[in-house]
């Protein structure tokens, strides 16, 4: 097939024009446009000979159409590009390879039934992930423009842009408090003794041991059992410990005993107070806020020239986790009862899979882990070259994160098998949620390493690095979607990341108070967590129902010269199972709604709750918010608005090679439906 280069040498210029084609050096009132074995955009390449009468009023007015795409104000920076294909790949790794591949994809498996688990992660993966990340990377791409700027395609879906953004800025805020605690034991590792494999003299009265094991079972009045036990627990009945004839174990605390690190986490790290109330919340912890000020400075100084910046910074901090994920699982392979933890992490009980809250639970995960609908993924492809195999890109970047993850879990799992071995507990004795398997499971874990301290500084620099791709990618979607729709503040984007960077250190030390763990778990649910599915759910409608899912199909030709392999698939993704998938889990959420609960399991207090549902709506608000004022701004009856505001700007197109890509349907037949309601 000839390229586009190719069809216009009989002309000195070709100028696809909205109701037929103009060439410089032809009779401009007949034009004879012959497309054989040229790109068709809107019908098949090559093979057929199309012949118009393109009058002159037709070419001048593309002319004017084209000239308003095209203005840019004299003074305003170019958006740049990356600098290689490899800092582009490396920062999307980056970006979707976090801190939660460490801590949440390893539990979440154990909890939802090992192999079940992985088996949905990857159905919904092929269903959803995938598709939308390919989605994302190719309007970004095609446009050269942002998660705002990118909704020219559909001037009504814009508030999702902005719901983006939000959701990026919110997630920005509180996923840097996480960095901070990795500093905090990054630094705390620097010492003769880990301070977390210790009790200090206040918590041995609440139960704190510093070797975490098995409770032993009390002891009874039957003096051959009591014998046979190795030890047993005085049963604090004094009429029945009078006649133990044996020595009972006094345990100083009820229940089950917590390890030294569980404590160092909430009582030293964190300080963890009883609630949200204001009379709980206290003052940020000034230690804590040290470490975060560090991270944002180091965030900071890395975005400070935009992508030429961040993108230089991934070869190290995309790189770097791996190598240490691998050491750590050889190391952890060859621990003693390794083979315990693995199969906790990869058996599947099989019954799991007719639960929907694993399939729930392995959407959250895709979407927390891909970062699909958090704008950052459309943001990165904006800085590509025009033809880039995205395709290509999209796939490999998809399986490196499910890989990721999948190590991290036989990292984790080998380490905890052993650790359960060697204290002669069961795995699910020592295996924890959330943040405890990062922050006090596994440093317990570290703490039975020889030389635990090069261990331990090695474990949460890696933690470090994986958080900081993440953040990357999060605080360059906010300053490109400022940039882009004020370009002219390009040239101050240094201090627009400084003022940010600083903007968003304030608003995060409420999450460095000793309540601030509750205003981080209310972040992460209620402005990230529960609002991604509405918006991804928008996203994919506005794109694949009302811009068109063949006319998408035909921008990606235009780009790439083909369609993407196995197409019919891409297509019933885009425009069947992920809308459906999403919006039926976003459901489900709804349905099954219970509040987030303190470590007491009681629920939040309603004011807090409150709170949690205002952040939701101001991300989710901007939706349908942005598509009535543009409606009622529209000049025309209400057929000609909706027509208008569903139909794509004059500033939409190609960010290469745009003379060549305005082709009206109504030159060239599409062949199929495209929006027929909503054609021009």
């Amino acid at each position: 097939m000839m390229s586009i280069t190719e069809y216009a040498r009989p002309c000195k210029t070709i100028k696809n024009a909205r109701f037929g084609l103009v060439q410089s050096g032809c009779d401009k009132d007949k034009v004879m446009a012959n497309t054989k074995g040229s790109y068709d955009l809107w019908g098949k390449s090559g093979g057929d000979t199309i012949k118009r009468d393109v009058s002159a009023r037709s070419a001048d007015a593309y002319q004017s159409h084209n000239d308003e795409r095209n203005q840019t104000a004299p003074d305003v920076e170019e958006r740049g590009q990356w600098g290689s294909k490899a800092e582009f790949v490396l920062s999307c790794i980056g970006l979707s390879v976090g801190l939660g591949n460490v801590w949440r994809f390893p539990y979440l498996a154990y909890k939802n039934g090992g192999a079940a688990f992985l088996i949905a992660y990857l159905v919904l993966q092929l269903l959803i992930g995938k598709p939308m990340y390919f989605m994302e990377l190719v309007m970004g791409q095609f446009s050269g423009k942002g998660p705002t700027g990118v909704w020219e395609m559909n001037p009504s879906a814009k508030g999702i842009g902005i719901a983006m953004v939000i959701i990026s800025l919110d997630v920005a805020i509180y996923y840097n408090v996480i960095m901070a605690y990795t500093l905090f034991y990054f630094f705390s590792s620097m010492q003769a003794v880990l301070p977390w494999t210790k009790c200090k003299e206040e918590w041995i009265a609440l139960g704190c041991v510093e070797q975490r094991r098995k409770a032993p079972p009390f002891c009874t009045l039957n003096a051959t059992i009591n014998e046979m036990m190795s030890e047993c627990a005085c049963t604090k009945n004094e009429t029945i410990d009078s006649l133990l004839t044996v020595n009972c174990t006094n345990l100083t605390y009820t229940g089950l005993p917590k390890s030294s690190a569980e404590f160092f986490f909430n009582e030293e790290v964190i300080q963890r107070s009883a609630g949200l109330e204001p009379e709980n919340m206290g003052a940020p912890l000034w230690k804590l806020s040290l470490c975060l000020l560090l991270s944002w400075i180091v965030v900071v100084l890395c975005l400070i020239k935009g992508v030429k910046s961040s993108g230089k910074v991934v070869y190290f901090t995309a790189t770097f986790p791996y190598i240490v994920l691998l050491i750590l699982l050889v190391r952890g392979a060859l621990l003693d009862g390794a083979i315990d933890g693995v199969k906790f992490f990869i058996i599947p009980e099989w019954s799991k899979l007719l639960d929907i809250e694993v399939w729930v639970a392995a959407a959250g995960q895709m979407f927390f882990s891909l970062s699909v609908s958090f704008g950052g993924i459309l943001m990165f492809g904006s800085y590509n070259k025009f033809n880039n195999n995205v395709y290509g890109d999209a796939l490999l970047i998809s399986v490196m994160d499910l890989v990721t993850s999948i190590i991290a879990g036989f990292v984790i799992f080998t380490t905890f098998g052993g650790m359960a071995k060697t204290i002669g507990a069961n795995v699910t004795d020592v295996a924890e949620a959330g943040y405890g398997l990062a922050f006090v499971a596994y440093p317990e874990a570290l703490s039975n390493f020889p030389l635990p301290q090069l261990w331990s500084v090695i474990f949460f620099f890696m933690l470090f690095t994986l958080g900081l791709d993440s953040e990357f990618g999060l605080m360059e979607t906010v300053l490109t979607c400022i940039q882009d729709e004020f370009p002219h503040l390009r040239k101050y984007k240094s201090w627009l990341c400084v003022g940010l960077g600083a903007g968003c250190y304030f608003l995060a030390l409420p999450c460095v108070c000793p309540g601030g763990d509750y205003v981080v778990t209310l972040m992460n649910d209620f402005g990230a967590d529960f609002s991604v599915l509405v918006v991804a759910c928008f996203e994919c409608i506005a794109v694949m129902w009302v811009y068109g899912v063949m006319r998408f199909m035909k921008d990606i030709e235009f780009m790439l010269g083909s369609k993407p392999h196995v197409w019919p698939y891409w297509v019933f993704c885009w425009a069947v199972a992920s809308p459906f998938l999403i919006g039926a889990m976003f459901i489900y959420r709804m349905v099954k709604f219970t509040p987030p609960t303190y470590p007491n399991k009681m629920a939040y207090p309603v004011f807090a709750q409150i709170l949690g549902w205002v952040l939701a709506a101001v991300v989710i608000i901007p939706i349908p918010a942005w598509f009535f004022y543009i409606l009622l701004k529209t000049p025309g009856s209400l057929t000609e608005r909706f027509r208008k505001i569903f139909n794509p700007t004059p500033k939409w197109g190609p960010a290469d090679r745009a003379e060549s890509y305005r082709v009206s349907p109504k030159d060239y037949p599409m062949k199929g439906n495209v929006n027929p309601g909503f054609s021009q």
